[in-house]
């Protein structure tokens, strides 16, 4: 987590260095000028600090709008740096004066800044069908999987809300979530508990850990998924319904943390269907002969789609979707309900998951 901070803060830091050259350079500033922009930047660069301090503290109100001007200003200050390479290349092929390159440059950046808050709320339905002898003929399960709704300073009630939409028009038989619900002190928050636990589905609800929920203080993160009405697993599996199995691993984040899927998956039943539950996309070759379904969230698309389709697909399994491990084994991850940095998502934007479980061919006997 040090090694973390001290790179992010670097690197942000570094970007608000870029944004001072550019601005100074493309507007007339004397000296006051030039010292209340290194005062404001310094101050952005420092004000997540601020934000979760405030958050840690109780202040929720507050922290709110502080983390929401903060991040949003993150957010502006990432398109700002591609917009002004994008047109600094364009210039090399026809120069453009620093003042207009500059003008460009802010008017693309809060374009971009401001579709892309309103595209997280753009809430997409993905569904996958899925095949499998091991349910009876004419038996069906419907999983509603949900993932990353970073639960915190910004993210709240309204995200919470866009699940319970979905969940009351799909009737699932089981809800599981795939880790990052929780990113942030959730003392006084006993509204966002209440309104999960409206959730009751008949196979019931079950949920893992992600990074953030290490980040953010594990148990009270653990207390709020169980005021929820959620299942926590941590490196063990349950027997659901007739014919199911969910298992669960943490996110490796902590010392506390169990992410041993062989510990997890010990003396699993495979002639059940057997559910992975995983907040990271990566399946491993210890877990892939015991599991027919592992399900997992963490990517957010890449957040920017470009990151997503490249970097991401490189490193996980995949950035979003489903995709086939082995035959009849597989691998669905959602691009997430909420956000853990910026509100802001470019061509990626949230999801929910929908999975149909049904028998096709020599089925099981019931």
């Amino acid at each position: 987590m040090v090694l973390f901070l001290f790179a992010f803060f670097t690197l942000y830091s570094l970007l608000h260095l870029y944004l001072y050259r550019k601005l100074v350079a493309g507007l007339a500033l004397g000296l006051w000028g030039k010292t209340a922009l290194v005062i404001f930047l310094a101050f952005m660069v420092l004000s997540p600090v601020l934000w979760r301090t405030l958050d840690r503290e109780g202040f929720h109100t507050l922290s709110y709008w502080v983390a929401f001007l903060s991040l949003f200003w993150m957010g502006f200050v990432i398109y700002f740096f591609i917009a002004s390479l994008v047109l600094d290349l364009m210039g090399r092929v026809r120069p453009v004066e620093p003042k207009r390159s500059l003008k460009l440059t802010l008017f693309a950046s809060l374009a971009l800044s401001i579709y892309s808050h309103i595209e997280t709320y753009w809430l997409q339905i993905y569904r996958f069908s899925i095949s499998t002898p091991k349910l009876p003929e004419g038996k069906n399960l419907k999983i509603l999987h949900i993932s990353d709704l970073h639960l915190g300073p910004i993210m709240g009630e309204d995200r919470v809300k866009m699940v319970l939409d979905v969940y009351r028009e799909e009737n699932p038989d089981m809800v599981v979530a795939t880790g990052d619900m929780v990113d942030g002190n959730m003392r006084g928050k006993e509204d966002l508990a209440a309104l999960l636990s409206s959730m009751k589905p008949p196979l019931g609800k079950f949920a893992v850990l992600g990074n953030h929920e290490f980040y953010r203080g594990v148990d009270q993160a653990v207390r709020f998924l169980e005021r929820a009405g959620f299942r926590v697993l941590r490196c063990e599996w349950l027997k659901v319904g007739d014919h199911l199995i969910v298992a669960g691993v943490d996110y490796p984040a902590g010392r506390n943390a169990c992410s041993d899927e062989s510990k997890a998956l010990k003396g699993v039943d495979t002639s059940r269907f057997v559910i992975l539950l995983k907040h990271k996309p990566s399946v491993s070759d210890e877990a892939l002969p015991y599991i027919d379904l592992q399900l997992s969230g963490h990517s957010h698309g890449g957040v920017l789609f470009f990151i997503g389709y490249t970097v991401l697909r490189l490193i996980y399994e995949t950035d979003r979707g489903m995709k086939e491990l082995a035959p009849g084994k597989f691998i669905v991850v959602s691009k997430g309900v909420g956000t853990g940095g910026p509100p802001m998502r470019l061509l990626s934007p949230p999801d929910v998951v929908i999975i149909d479980l049904f028998c096709r061919g020599s089925c099981k006997q019931r």
